[in-house]
């Protein structure tokens, strides 16, 4: 049996102990019966430790949500987290010790079963491997080749899925506003996307594509997004030769308008380089620099311009081969005030790295602009511009790791993602959302077509 005074255990140790006892079923505090079917992925920011995880209750029903480990189940007081929204979704609180008789509550007044794993395996002295999900290990038993096959396909499917949701939106809006919408939302990371989502909504492509010049765009821009200085809580009007030309101009033609809240964004806990603001001026330079064309006959026309690279050539050419054209196309370095500012009135110490730099600009050019131009090429009847689309998806070099790619290459046990390109990791994104966190092992690609 564990006892508090017998043994110090960190947190991590915790975390470890809730993905081995995947599958096995336990007595929660509050005599429930729980077993976890996928324990979720591990949050690599703020918030839940686990994030999308499925557990079973009481035999038969599927719970989906958030984990949340402690050493102590005082700990979730202690930590604030019954105050903070951002654990509204834990469904599972896991300590080591119950040092408490409160019960976990939540910011909205829910309360959560517990799971103490010094009393409910102190006859259960044995731990599942995390290793006995049906995946693990996969690459040893099917082989590089057959995995990264499958991650292939995997990839594919998941780029005609978005092709398909681009095409289906296309048919009840303008197709451009689709476009605008989507490189919006990549511009917002995960925690900016639905208040990007609906700036492009308050300022349509069409409407922005009329306003001219730069110094216009900006403050209309920033102006609706609600994030100018005045606009803040402080309500300061700024008159750094930047933001007071943007406050000037906003006040001239912003009237009538009806602007975003600061409230709307998400301005803490992000990395500063990410700001919301930095990207809203990193979106007026692209619109400017496209505004010959417009922004989607540009999108476009990057796609038709640009030469997939061949297979044999991607480890050479990786970063820096004819690839490099699409993203050189979407960065976007600061000039001037934006050379050594993350946010209004918020100086670097140094010059600050590019509005939109090129890893961004990959993310975009993989999950917008390619599927997009497939879908165009879809609807207007263009073959050739689909099949450069595919073509360019499929050998894009591998772009930089996120949360999910990280967490499946653990949970495959790969031995390493150096040969991976953009669709494989795209791959183990789709195997993620459509099949691990949905409990469906099963039913996965992965595990049935390696094993057949």
């Amino acid at each position: 049996m564990f006892t508090r005074k017998r043994v110090n255990v960190p947190e991590g140790s915790v975390v470890l102990m809730w993905q081995q006892l995947l599958g096995k079923e336990l007595i929660t505090e509050e005599g429930g019966r729980v077993k976890g079917v996928y324990p979720g992925r591990i949050s690599g920011d703020s918030g839940p430790d686990f994030r999308e995880a499925i557990i079973a209750m009481d035999g038969s029903h599927l719970i989906k949500g958030d984990v949340e480990v402690h050493v102590r189940s005082s700990d979730w007081y202690h930590h604030g987290h019954h105050s903070n929204p951002e654990y509204n979704n834990v469904i599972l609180h896991v300590v080591l010790w119950r040092d408490c008789n409160s019960v976990t509550l939540r910011q909205d007044d829910k309360s959560i079963p517990v799971l103490c794993l010094s009393t409910t395996l102190q006859h259960q002295a044995y731990l599942m491997p995390y290793h006995e999900l049906p995946c693990f290990q996969i690459e040893r038993r099917a082989g590089p080749k057959i995995l990264a096959g499958l991650l292939s396909i995997a990839g594919e499917e998941r780029f005609k899925r978005k092709a398909m949701h681009f095409q289906a939106e296309s048919e009840r809006e303008q197709a451009k506003q689709v476009l605008w919408k989507h490189l919006m939302r990549a511009l917002g990371y995960s925690k900016n996307t639905k208040p990007f989502e609906e700036l492009a909504h308050r300022a349509s492509l069409s409407f922005m594509e009329t306003v001219r010049p730069l110094i216009l765009k900006q403050a209309w821009l920033a102006g609706t997004a609600g994030l100018l200085p005045s606009q803040r809580s402080r309500g300061e009007f700024s008159r750094d030769d930047g933001p007071g030309e943007l406050e000037l101009v906003w006040r001239a033609v912003g009237r009538g308008a009806t602007p975003m809240r600061e409230t709307d964004w998400n301005l803490w806990h992000i990395y500063p380089n990410n700001s919301p603001i930095r990207r809203i001026v990193a979106q007026s330079y692209l619109l400017e620099r496209y505004s010959d064309t417009g922004l989607l006959g540009g999108m476009l026309q990057l796609v038709k311009e640009s030469s997939p690279i061949p297979p044999h050539s991607i480890e050479k050419d990786r970063g820096r081969g004819r690839h490099r054209w699409l993203e050189d196309s979407l960065t976007v370095f600061g000039d001037g005030y934006w050379q050594d500012h993350f946010d209004f009135d918020t100086r670097s110490k140094t010059r600050t790295s590019a509005l939109l730099g090129k890893s961004k600009a990959s993310e975009i050019v993989v999950n917008v602009i390619l599927p997009f131009a497939f879908s165009w090429g879809e609807m207007n009847n263009e073959p050739g511009l689909k099949e450069k689309a595919i073509q360019l998806y499929n050998h894009y070099p591998k772009l930089a790791e996120n949360e999910i790619t990280r967490h499946m290459a653990g949970q495959l046990s790969l031995e390493g993602t150096a040969g991976f390109t953009a669709c494989h990791q795209q791959g183990l994104i789709h195997i993620f959302r459509n099949y691990c966190r949905e409990g469906r092992c099963c039913e996965c690609p992965l595990v049935n077509q390696a094993s057949s």
